[in-house]
């Protein structure tokens, strides 16, 4: 299997699981519109030292969100669709599904 060329158009920030918060043109960007999403959708966000004892409510750690570049495709389709989407990996950039291709 090859896959195509992609090349990053801006950046995106998942969690563990691969849901994506946030997208920008360039990494900062993604970290504050995944904070402005994360506030929206009022979940919390803790420091790795913050205490999660007394937490109740949706919370995460910051620390458990990724930052990489991505595609364009994939910026529009986060953009159109929403962050929870399927997505790829090729090469350490974050794509669709639709630019793998097998051959």
């Amino acid at each position: 299997m090859t896959t195509t060329e992609i090349t990053a158009a801006g950046y995106i920030v998942h969690d563990d699981s691969g849901v994506i918060y946030g997208y920008g043109a360039t990494d900062k960007a993604a970290w504050d519109d995944m904070r402005t999403n994360m506030e929206l959708d009022g979940i919390k966000l803790l420091g790795e030292d913050d205490d999660a004892t007394d937490e109740l409510g949706s919370w995460t750690r910051e620390s458990s969100m990724t930052v990489m570049p991505a595609s364009k495709a994939l910026l529009e389709m986060v953009e159109d669709e929403g962050g929870d989407c399927s997505w790829s990996n090729i090469n350490g950039i974050a794509c669709t599904t639709d630019e793998e291709t097998d051959e």
